[in-house]
């Protein structure tokens, strides 16, 4: 029987799925070294954010087929390497749609409403000086900009839209104007979103193009007035800028669920500043997205090693499939 290893505890019905075409091998999180020597005998793995898949541990496997990831981004797993040696890369991005989409509004509106600090102030006995020292905002008419249109965004747009009476703004320069829903205006112009929002949300992938994209030069840009969220990949926004505008009242607030350090440097600025809100890569990680998400990548190994076509291929092209 085919093995297939998995590094990260997953629901029992993930399990089951897996065991109707393969011998699961657990190996913990973050253990490097066990992978490495468990992958001599293996034909799939299903993999975190943890690991990160290089061709070193690819050439230690000469049997792998498949690599699943539990997630969306694959930023951690050398595409091309994997391509060039015929393993297929698997992901899932529909599971976690709604609940990061969830987390992000949730964001927006802990931000906005600055439920944090409020919190803490009240918790210490500032009762009356909380309750007019910052005052936070309504979010009614205000304008969200989204960066990256895709599977979240949407639902972020329509969650703001519906919950908020948000206008919405956007760019994607790779979506089609047919998939922009009514009522979201869309921009050619990056620029132009940056300058008009007040709240800024991103939801675009981690590559070569957004690696440290969202620099001085765009932030800059943004109102005094305005709050920034990124619910994506850390490596996408220079995180020291954003603290420096903090600093200097160029920027309202911002919050962010993904770091370029994960996990953060415990002296890290960003950590210390009382305008931001952190939290640890866990905007998919809910009872019910977990499931869904194992349980829609044991399902494309085990279509896979069964001889079917999983669904969500991400280098399908690479593979001419």
């Amino acid at each position: 029987m085919k093995k297939v290893i998995v590094n990260e505890k997953v629901s029992p019905d993930a399990l089951n799925i897996l065991r109707k075409a393969a011998e699961v091998v657990y190996i913990p999180s973050g253990d490097h070294e066990e992978i490495k020597k468990a992958l001599k005998d293996i034909s799939g793995i299903m993999l975190d954010t943890t690991i990160k898949f290089t061709p070193e541990l690819m050439d230690s496997a000469p049997d792998l087929k498949v690599i699943s990831r539990t997630g969306t981004g694959v930023d951690n797993v050398d595409v091309p390497a994997a391509t060039e040696r015929g393993i297929m890369v698997l992901h899932t991005p529909d599971a976690n749609t709604v609940t990061v989409a969830e987390h992000t509004v949730s964001m927006i509106g802990a931000l906005t409403k600055h439920l944090l600090f409020l919190d803490k102030e009240t918790r210490e006995g500032k009762f009356k000086t909380a309750r007019r020292l910052y005052l936070p905002v309504d979010l009614d008419g205000k304008t969200l900009g989204i960066i990256g249109y895709g599977r979240i965004g949407k639902q972020v747009a329509k969650k703001c839209m519906a919950a908020f009476n948000m206008k919405v703004i956007i760019y994607d320069p790779y979506i089609s104007d047919s998939v922009v829903a009514p009522g979201v205006v869309r921009y050619s112009n990056e620029e132009d979103v940056y300058k008009q929002a007040d709240v800024l949300t991103i939801h675009v992938p981690l590559s070569d193009e957004t690696r440290k994209h969202i620099g001085e030069k765009l932030l800059s840009l943004m109102k005094p007035s305005a709050y920034l969220i990124n619910t994506a990949r850390g490596n996408i926004i220079d995180e020291m800028q954003v603290v420096k505008m903090l600093n200097e009242n160029r920027l309202m607030g911002a919050a962010f669920d993904v770091l370029t350090n994960e996990p953060p440097m415990d002296n890290e600025e960003f950590l210390k500043n009382p305008k931001t809100i952190i939290s640890p890569h866990s905007a998919a990680l809910t009872n019910e997205c977990t499931v869904r998400v194992a349980c829609e990548a044991a399902s494309g190994i085990v279509d896979y090693l069964e001889g079917r076509m999983p669904k969500s291929i991400f280098n399908r092209k690479g593979l001419n499939l």
